[in-house]
């Protein structure tokens, strides 16, 4: 939402003037904060995405990504092009977004206990082609709805949220059906460490339940969906930092 104010003022000052060469507008274009998620949207490619959270390796390598890639290259785009209000608020953003990171990957307790529990998500829900089409399309089909522009405006909103804690829901039903009550409680405080700044700020469940009227008002039209970036904040925020979660059936 930010990066589309300062996209904004981007177009407007490159009407007024141009400048020799490579010009401010041009490095503070949305593509260029787009470019700060490249190497977390790479974690979702291959044959096996979500194996990654299996391995010490591969929550290192998440963490990492993140931390000294992604946050750092944002913070400075937001330096660079954002107005002193623009910076105040993504700097507070992205700090809590930090805050939570480092919570869950600096503490080795916490990454060990995830790691008893992972290879069972893995193994037993994220591949399976059951999460896939049951929870995955679910939320993705609602995606591509609004990158299609098959969702009254006025309704975006709605339809991310309801079908992310759809997907919430699905996810976690299933977690626990097949990781047990231990692998149920360590997927929730993930889900909150890595995605709960956002979802529970801008989708709480008390206002988007899922088998509420404005969930079932916004349902997808077609239960197939791709993990596809598209402008909304809320949708490119979960699937750039987490796109390996997220793997549509093809």
């Amino acid at each position: 939402m930010i990066v589309h104010q300062i996209d904004g003022q981007r177009r407007r000052s490159r009407n007024k003037s141009k400048a020799k060469g490579r010009s401010k507008s041009d490095l503070c274009h949305q593509k260029e904060a787009e470019k700060c998620m490249n190497k977390m949207v790479e974690l979702g490619k291959g044959k096996d995405p979500t194996a990654i959270i299996a391995s010490e390796a591969g929550l290192n390598r998440i963490c990492k990504t993140i931390k000294d890639d992604t946050l750092k290259c944002l913070k400075g785009y937001f330096k660079k092009c954002g107005t002193p209000l623009h910076r105040e608020i993504s700097d507070l953003i992205i700090d809590q977004i930090d805050f939570r990171i480092k919570r869950f990957c600096d503490d080795k307790e916490r990454k060990s206990t995830f790691l008893t529990q992972s290879p069972c998500f893995h193994a037993k829900v994220f591949s399976t082609s059951e999460h896939k089409s049951q929870c995955n399309n679910k939320f993705l089909s609602r995606v591509n709805q609004i990158e299609t522009s098959k969702v009254n405006v006025d309704e975006i909103h709605s339809t991310l949220c309801c079908g992310y804690n759809i997907w919430d829901n699905c996810t976690t039903s299933m977690v626990t059906d097949r990781c047990g009550a231990k692998g149920q409680q360590v997927f929730k405080s993930f889900l909150n460490d890595n995605f709960g700044l956002i979802t529970n700020m801008m989708c709480p469940l008390d206002l988007f339940q899922t088998d509420s009227t404005v969930c079932t008002k916004v349902k997808a039209k077609t239960a197939k969906g791709k993990a596809k970036l598209g402008d909304n904040a809320i949708s490119k925020y979960i699937l750039s930092l987490f796109s390996f979660l997220f793997v549509s059936e093809e």
